[in-house]
């Protein structure tokens, strides 16, 4: 059986990368999320005259019930600006995998299409999308805005680009987020952080944040699971520290921290198995909720969770929690090739419209206007400008525009939801200036030579994952056990393979 999933793997390549945390808080504002929504199929293409109209895929809640009036306002827009038309299509995020890999293998008729880590790489060697190296020196206002290290994040090992990612929050810097207050049964309003963990500014790791679980656990455990999560658990304990090098596969990698270009078995490293550990004791604890490695989706109220963002996201976490959140920083911004490729937007290798498209992409990332309505619908229906401390703000009226703004283009260019008090771009960018840079940013690894090892492997660690990223099994009885099935698949020659290549990219690089 774990042979035919190996296949399964090698040939989709669905394996969750690890580049962020699981998604256990709501995500920010600039991401307008939301794991819900109907499952409409999107229509097919249509044409307007000499009018060329670009076909987008995108994931996120499903179809607007107000696409229509949507579209008639953004094409008015685009046909004045730059000369066509969009045609925009939104899947729902639970039939978003199958439904992404039914239009690529099959080629519907499309001329964008949004993808990430994921798929990409895999998709290029089918020869889905178009190769835009040349083309790119047409289009400034995309090369020019994103930095030469985040382009190079998606430059595949052939050297050549096939996708443009979207200039957002990324480095990946993941962050606590703890409740501040809630309403208790009695319907009292109590200041939890405050009375539990006045110290959580200066809590950094999962050890330095224990005694705040600890004390919330025991005062408020009412509030709900001190620490909820779904079977997802809290991944990034391992992509904070280790870059997979879009393998697909966690248990190799090369550390942020040494700077050494060596490829190791992640899982035998001190730093990643102490962590393992707390987990462990606090799901022993009682302080993680019993059913997490079971858990598909986590709902409803908890003490802290973790997510990838900013600081001033704060204000959208909390909206997605119901009540106000405060957040502390989890380990050190971070950038590789995985973060860089959260969002990429990737233009069809059969489109007729490709020059259009990328003049398309290089207004989306470059004019506000355009980027607003992408991000959070028509203005006066789902979403009114409103002044806030001195800067614009956006100020939803309702929740029927179901786009996920990461998945379209630069964060850096549209207004930010109100709730995010402070000034989003800035600490972005801090947060990019400042991340780790991986020992292998730039480095693809060719699987060719691997592939049914690190299939074999792959599918060894999805059965072990829920029990090791939520704490439920004991790490020093599990991961050895995982490590020795590994070893059997072939781990051993991944990793060299991996480090074979690697050391020629290093040396290709002067």
């Amino acid at each position: 059986m774990k042979r035919i999933i190996a296949l399964l793997l090698a040939v989709l390549m669905v394996a969750a990368l690890f580049a962020g945390c699981a998604p256990t808080e709501t995500p920010g504002s600039s991401d307008n999320t939301n794991p819900s929504g109907d499952n409409s199929t999107p229509s097919t293409p249509s044409s307007d005259g000499d009018i060329p109209t670009l076909v987008w895929y995108q994931v996120g809640g499903g179809t607007s019930p107000d696409l229509d009036q949507w579209h008639e306002v953004v094409n008015a827009y685009l046909e004045e600006k730059i000369g066509c038309h969009l045609q925009l299509n939104v899947v729902d995020w639970g039939t978003w995998g199958d439904r992404r890999t039914m239009i690529v293998q099959t080629n519907e008729p499309y001329d964008l299409i949004f993808t990430d880590m994921s798929t990409y790489a895999n998709d290029v060697k089918m020869g889905a999308f178009a190769d835009l190296t040349d083309l790119l020196a047409d289009y400034p206002g995309l090369t020019d805005t994103i930095p030469e290290d985040y382009m190079k994040g998606v430059q595949l090992a052939d050297g050549h680009i096939y996708g443009i990612p979207a200039y957002k929050d990324t480095a990946m810097t993941n962050f606590f987020i703890w409740t501040k207050n809630y309403e208790n049964a009695n319907g009292e309003i109590v200041n939890v952080i405050d009375e539990c963990f006045p110290e959580y500014a200066d809590a950094h790791t999962l050890a330095e944040i224990d005694p705040g679980v600890r004390a919330i656990n025991e005062k408020y455990p009412d509030l709900g699971p001190t620490m909820g999560m779904n079977k997802d658990g809290i991944s990034c304990i391992i992509g904070n520290r280790y870059d997979a090098f879009a393998s697909t596969l966690p248990a190799i990698g090369v550390s942020y921290y040494t700077g050494e270009a060596k490829v190791v078995s992640v899982f035998e490293q001190e730093d990643v198995l102490e962590q393992l550990r707390q987990m462990h004791v606090w799901f022993q604890d009682g302080i993680i909720n019993s059913d997490a490695n079971t858990l598909g989706e986590f709902s409803g109220m908890t003490g802290v969770g973790v997510a990838q963002g900013w600081p001033s996201n704060a204000g959208s976490w909390g909206q997605g929690r119901g009540t106000e959140v405060v957040v502390s920083q989890f380990g050190d911004p971070v950038l590789s090739n995985d973060t860089v490729q959260g969002s990429i937007t990737c233009i069809n290798a059969s489109s007729q419209n490709k020059e259009m498209a990328l003049k398309f992409l290089e207004l989306v990332n470059t004019d506000t206007k355009l980027r607003d309505m992408l991000a959070w619908g028509i203005e006066g229906v789902h979403f009114e400008y409103v002044e806030v401390d001195g800067m614009q703000k956006i100020h939803k009226l309702n929740d029927n525009w179901k786009a996920a703004a990461y998945t379209q283009g630069s964060t850096l260019h549209m207004t930010w939801n109100e709730a995010d008090v402070g000034d989003p771009v800035s600490e972005i960018l801090h947060q990019n200036e400042i991340a780790l840079r991986s020992p292998a940013l730039g480095f693809y690894f060719d699987n060719t030579p691997v592939a049914s090892q690190l299939a074999a492997c792959v599918a060894t660690w999805m059965e072990y994952k829920p029990m090791l990223v939520t704490g439920a099994g004991d790490p020093d009885v599990y991961v050895p056990q995982m490590l020795e099935a590994m070893r059997a698949d072939g781990l051993d020659e991944v990793i060299a393979e991996a480090q074979r290549q690697l050391d020629e990219y290093i040396a290709s690089q002067g």
